[in-house]
């Protein structure tokens, strides 16, 4: 039997739907420099380390910007070496077909690798979500993943929804069936993006995960509420989430070219992120000198677009 949602779109979706392609079209075709995609490698980093913290990863955003340049980090080596494989499955987004099941184990190969002794493969024992002791969620048969996964992306494929719906809905399904034994919310949000990037490609750049982790609680709340069948609940969460990113996007390119540099809008960013982010860790970050990065914090203070709260050592920024 074949996978058969039950897709309920109303008005509020119509209209979030609508707003994020007419802003995704001005970006790509239209006034705003989609250029500034020059971001592209803050945005992996960001992408990459707020995946793995809705995990439970506490590696900073400066460790894996150090982890990306190839340089020694000191933490926990199981997740330094979390980060140096999302960072491989990553570098293979744009050669990644979001239809093939294959490509979807090979990047969990990467994902995985050294974690798991079943990295790249379907799992072969029951999993469960706990919480506190309590089962949430009872993952289907181990038995069953392989044909509810290729149904689950030929549904994905031949879905004449909307790739912003399907693709939502597919990451819902997709942490249903947890297929694999580990990494399934990492998978899960790769491939939301990876689908969503066949539509328009700016989203293999767009850091949807750091506003999904800024959101954590509710993420995990709605994929509960998915499992008891409304799966819309999820849908309207991951909109508003990517309406949040990509908004985050036309603010930069839109008012802010006026009075913030293209460097200073990257680390406007990184402080939304990261508040307690230091000048070095931000410079790490951006590829730039520690001077650089003081010199344009110094002129977005003057402009009063952020403030310093606290001493230097143990203070935070804060976008006003």
């Amino acid at each position: 039997m074949a996978y058969n949602p039950d897709i309920l779109i109303d008005s509020e979706i119509l209209n979030v739907v609508t707003d994020i392609s007419v802003l995704i079209d001005r970006i790509t075709y239209g006034d705003l420099p989609s250029s500034d995609l020059r971001l592209r490698r803050t945005n992996r980093i960001r992408s990459i380390q707020s995946s793995l913290a809705i995990e439970g990863n506490s590696l900073s955003l400066e460790k894996v910007a150090d982890i990306v340049d190839g340089k020694r980090v000191i933490g926990d080596p199981r997740e330094i070496l979390e980060v140096k494989n999302a960072v491989e499955a990553y570098d293979m987004f744009d050669d990644l077909d979001p239809y093939s099941v294959k490509d979807m184990l090979a990047a969990h190969g990467k994902m995985a690798g050294g974690l798991i002794r079943t990295s790249g493969e379907f799992r072969r024992c029951a999993v469960g979500v706990y919480k506190g002791g309590t089962l949430i969620h009872k993952a289907p048969e181990h038995d069953d993943v392989p044909y509810l996964m290729d149904e689950l992306v030929e549904w994905v494929k031949g879905s004449d929804l909307h790739p912003l719906i399907k693709s939502s809905v597919f990451h819902c399904r997709f942490e249903y069936i947890h297929p694999f034994e580990d990494g399934n919310g990492r998978m899960g949000r790769l491939w939301h993006s990876l689908i969503l990037s066949e539509w328009m490609p700016v989203f293999a750049y767009l850091p949807v995960e750091s506003w999904i982790k800024l959101n954590q609680r509710e993420y995990y709340r709605v994929l509960s509420e998915a499992d008891k069948g409304n799966v819309m609940v999820f849908v309207k969460f991951m909109l508003r989430i990517i309406m949040n990113a990509v908004d985050e996007l036309i603010d930069l390119a839109t008012y802010a070219p006026k009075d913030v540099s293209a460097t200073e809008g990257k680390i406007l960013e990184i402080i939304h992120d990261d508040p307690g982010s230091t000048a070095h860790g931000m410079a790490k970050i951006l590829g730039v000198s520690e001077r650089t990065v003081k010199r344009y914090l110094s002129s977005l203070t003057e402009k009063g677009i952020v403030r310093r709260a606290g001493s230097d050592k143990t203070g935070r920024w804060e976008i006003i």
